[in-house]
Order: structure tokens, then C-alpha cells, then sequence
């Protein structure tokens, strides 16, 4: 049980580094709930883990890393990619309502 989780595991962060370089939010977060499935489980197991599942879990964790830091890096983009959009927005006379403060200040990632 333990090996097919961690196995589920790795295959899952490959997927989900893919969606992030493809900003999917809709899958990253699919991904997330799977992952913390995932992790569920293995929490569960802890006291069957032995110097094997841990010397892997270990294995594993400079991908959950890589994957975090490369969705900070589309946030930033994507939060990047609004404030120019926010700039370029044209003021007009007839609805000041509508101006620059009227975009929304954060964007999910999540979808």
C-alpha cells in the first residue's frame, strides 16, 4: 500500500509541474486534491513506514519544492500580466466607476 502510494505520488507531481508550466489551473487543483488524498493515506501509515518508504519520501520532497516554487513563479506572472493590463486600461470621462480601481486585485490560480 505504501509503495503504490508513494509510486501515485511521484506520478501526480510530474502532472502537476506540467499544468503549472501550462497555467491549468483547473488541473493543478484537481492535482491538489489528489495529492492531499495522497497524503491522507500515507499520514495514516506513518507507523508502518520503514527506512525504505522513508528514504524515498525523502526522495520526493525536492519535487514537491520544485513544483511550489514554479507555481509562485506563475502567480507572480500571472499577477504581472494584470498590473500591465490594469495600466493599459484607457480612462475614459463618461464612467470613472469602470477606471482601473474596478479590475479585480488578485486572480485564483486555482481556476
Amino acid at each position: 500500500m505504501l509503495e503504490e502510494a508513494l509510486t501515485e505520488l511521484e506520478a501526480l507531481l510530474v502532472q502537476e509541474r506540467d499544468a503549472i508550466r501550462r497555467l491549468d489551473g483547473r488541473c493543478v487543483t484537481d492535482l491538489a486534491d489528489r495529492k492531499q488524498s495522497i497524503v491522507s493515506r500515507l499520514n495514516a501509515a506513518r507507523s508502518e513506514f520503514g527506512a525504505a518508504e522513508a528514504s524515498r519520501l525523502r526522495a520526493i520532497t525536492p519535487m514537491l519544492r520544485q513544483n511550489g516554487v514554479l507555481l509562485a513563479h506563475a502567480r507572480d506572472i500571472l499577477r504581472d500580466a494584470l498590473a500591465a493590463m490594469r495600466q493599459s486600461v484607457p480612462r475614459t470621462s463618461y464612467d470613472p466607476s469602470r477606471l482601473v480601481h474596478g479590475l479585480p486585485r488578485m486572480l485564483s490560480v486555482r481556476g
